[in-house]
């Protein structure tokens, strides 16, 4: 899946990497995927919960593609 846009929230704890997820999905047209870059283990549950909330998709957790320290989690947005 293509990303449109990377959110690096590393070293940034919970609710952070969630507060900046939301701030981009506010701006984004459906279909658009974001991956937010976080090392805080809050948020592998936190993001999936946000998801469900607001209607959009979790679509799953990857390692970061720059090889660094935490997780990518992909959320595409819906209407």
């Amino acid at each position: 899946m293509k990303v449109d846009t990377w959110l690096d929230e590393r070293g940034h704890r919970c609710p952070l990497p969630v507060i900046a997820l939301m701030r981009a999905a506010q701006q984004a047209p459906a279909g658009f995927v974001i991956a937010v870059l976080s090392d805080d283990p809050a948020a592998r549950h936190d993001i999936p919960a946000w998801c469900r909330l607001k209607g959009h998709a979790y679509v799953g957790e990857e390692p970061p593609s720059d090889g660094g320290g935490g997780s990518s989690y992909i959320v595409e947005i819906r209407d």
